[in-house]
């Protein structure tokens, strides 16, 4: 269940940013506001077993929030969010869920700004290391 942890750790971490926005989380229906909104998606990478026995491993998993602004009012609404949502997951940054200790060890990367149909997004790019022991 590591990476069922890694998503409500890393969401209920999102969650705590101020302002809020309305977010479309994963699988959860969601009607897109005519305003600023955020998107998450989360993508499990690869797994490490840096020693030998069963009892602990490493997952790498990306964790990609989506701000998602009207287009005609410019990016500066859209790329500040993504700024905050980087502060907010800084390079340092642990949480913990149920034993399983998650750790943000990159600068998240804001990938740019890219207009799709009516929409700006700008995607922020969180990479994670959970420390997964299993006894």
């Amino acid at each position: 269940m590591a990476i069922l942890e890694i998503k409500r750790a890393a969401e209920r971490h999102l969650q705590g940013l101020t302002p809020t926005l309305p977010t479309a989380w994963e699988g959860v229906s969601f009607t897109p506001p005519s305003t600023i909104y955020q998107r998450v998606q989360v993508q499990p990478r690869r797994i490490e077993d840096p020693v030998l026995g069963a009892g602990f491993h490493r997952e790498f998993v990306s964790f990609q929030v989506f701000v998602v602004s009207p287009v005609n009012k410019g990016t500066a609404e859209a790329i500040s969010r993504a700024e905050l949502i980087r502060d907010r997951f800084k390079k340092g940054t642990s949480l913990l869920e149920n034993n399983i200790r998650i750790h943000v060890l990159s600068t998240p990367q804001i990938a740019g700004a890219s207009v799709q149909q009516d929409r700006i997004i700008v995607p922020v790019l969180i990479e994670l290391v959970a420390e997964v022991y299993s006894y």
